[in-house]
């Protein structure tokens, strides 16, 4: 077994890192991306796990080709391929990956053996295979806006969840409401590792629990059929939350409420200016470390 380590620059996205990481897909026996401490500011590192010694230049190469996709620059000089020691990698990986808790939320992995502390709501996430753990200003965000609306006595009807990454979002909502969450994804891997951990946190897959489907955002066909909406969530990137702005706006029932991150704190303003055209009010800004999240109503 082998390994390959690189650091990438810390102003990358999440869903950046998540598709260089997915660019040795097929080739890699695995993946683990994070930033150094866990700290926004510091730079992500992701590591691959070989079965045979990988060819620096496949992977460089193939690094490359999607690093060009998205329009950035990445530097495999310091790429650094190493014999990994006879013991379970995935174990060794998964000890500096420990449970935490955002608010009544208890987010842990699959290789956590203890139980689910009294009065918290679990949620099961491998930070190792999939994008969203958790463990990020903006899933926190949107986790506290869920949390508010609870705390008000909100209970959607409708749920929305475009972008779902992981799911852990959709999963975080159907816990709290037990209601129907609607999970779109454009990338057909997210849906089923979405899916996958929709089955491990024991929410139902029927009309009344989370359906998933990848499609093209708010024109796939299930989005379409189920709308419209009450709660839409988006943790996403500030381009595109922009851009879906007058989708957002025709899948949202009358009075509901929009829970849109993925923005830093100066994209903040844009993302808000795009959706007061739209005829949304903001109702509150929830800003953690340097990333917001911003929760609408639909006027």
């Amino acid at each position: 077994m082998y390994s390959a380590t690189l650091e990438f620059p810390a102003q990358l996205s999440e869903s950046e890192v998540y598709d260089l990481a997915s660019a040795l897909e097929g080739y890699s026996e695995g993946h683990i991306s994070r930033r150094i401490d866990h700290d926004d500011d510091k730079p992500w590192f992701i590591q691959w796990y070989f079965t045979d010694e990988p060819m620096p230049f496949e992977i460089a190469s193939r690094l490359a080709i999607q690093a060009k996709l998205r329009e950035k620059e990445i530097d495999t000089s310091a790429l650094m391929i190493a014999p990994v020691p006879d013991k379970n990698w995935l174990e060794e990986v998964y000890q500096g990956l420990k449970p935490f808790s955002v608010g009544p939320f208890f987010i842990y992995g699959s290789h956590f053996d203890g139980d689910v502390p009294d009065g918290q709501i679990g949620l099961k996430i491998d930070a190792a295979t999939a994008f969203g753990s958790g463990d990020h200003g903006t899933t926190k965000g949107c986790l506290q806006a869920m949390l508010d609306m609870k705390g008000k006595g909100n209970c959607p009807w409708n749920v929305l969840d475009m972008g779902t990454g992981s799911g852990i979002l959709a999963i975080a909502a159907w816990k709290l409401w037990q209601t129907p969450i609607t999970a779109i994804d454009i990338d057909e891997e997210s849906v089923r590792v979405a899916k996958k951990y929709r089955d491990m946190n024991g929410v139902n897959a029927t009309a009344s629990g989370m359906t998933c489907e990848a499609g093209d955002g708010f024109q796939s066909p299930l989005c379409q059929k189920k709308k419209p909406y009450d709660l839409i969530i988006a943790n996403i990137l500030a381009g595109p939350l922009i851009d879906m702005a007058a989708d957002v706006k025709a899948v949202c029932d009358d009075l509901g409420t929009v829970i849109l991150s993925g923005m830093l704190r100066t994209q903040a303003d844009d993302v808000r200016a795009a959706y007061l055209a739209q005829g949304f009010d903001v109702e509150k800004q929830i800003d953690i470390d340097k990333w917001s999240t911003l929760v609408l109503l639909k006027r």
